[in-house]
């Protein structure tokens, strides 16, 4: 299995591929289903390195998992330059997403979604999954704002954007196929575009 939330930019070490490992399990399979034995195994990481990193146990290991995909996800989907409309940002976010669903056969979905759903088994998650969604919508805002958009519409404009994406992403696994994505990264282009113009 490949590990879709490995970063090219960290050192590598154990604790490094403990983290990308359950980022990666939770965008497959969701929280609950995200075991310290199915990290271990992904990230061929020692049984005894669990303690050793994370002493505060799989509640500690679940929490870095889902803000590392946030951290990985942002520069991609947030930070990214995109270009000079926000139809083109939006179709950076639409590539990036369509290189992951391919690469893993629409087995990968959004950890950081996946990881707010989970307020019943793993609250202490769910709530730093909350916080980066919400700071992911305030990122794109303030892009839209920066692209022209009106301040006063900006924070609805960045709920619609990341909603929908979100959205197509899991239609996108459900059908297996990018169509769904790519539908949904041409409409908002153009009315993002719309509104900045306006």
């Amino acid at each position: 299995m490949k590990v879709a939330m490995a970063d090219p930019g960290s050192g590598g070490g154990v604790r490094d591929r403990m983290i990308a490992a359950a980022a990666d399990l939770i965008g497959r399979d969701g929280v609950a289903a995200a075991s310290i034995g199915k990290v271990l195994t992904a990230s061929r990481a020692p049984r005894g390195s669990i303690y050793h990193h994370f002493p505060q146990g799989r509640t500690e290991l679940m929490t870095a998992g889902v803000r590392h995909a946030g951290s990985v996800m942002k520069r991609r989907i947030v930070d990214a330059d995109g270009g000079a409309r926000p139809s083109d940002r939006i179709r950076e976010i639409g590539d990036f997403w369509r290189r992951l669903l391919v690469a893993t056969d629409f087995e990968f979905g959004c950890p950081v979604l996946a990881g707010g759903l989970a307020h019943t088994t793993d609250p202490e998650v769910a709530a730093e999954a909350g916080a980066i969604l919400e700071d992911w919508q305030l990122g794109i805002a303030d892009k839209l704002v920066d692209d022209g958009v009106d301040p006063a519409r900006a924070g609805s404009l960045s709920a619609l954007v990341l909603s929908a994406v979100e959205g197509a992403v899991g239609l996108c696994q459900a059908l297996r196929s990018t169509e769904p994505l790519d539908r949904v990264v041409d409409e908002l282009g153009r009315v993002c575009d719309a509104a900045a113009e306006g």
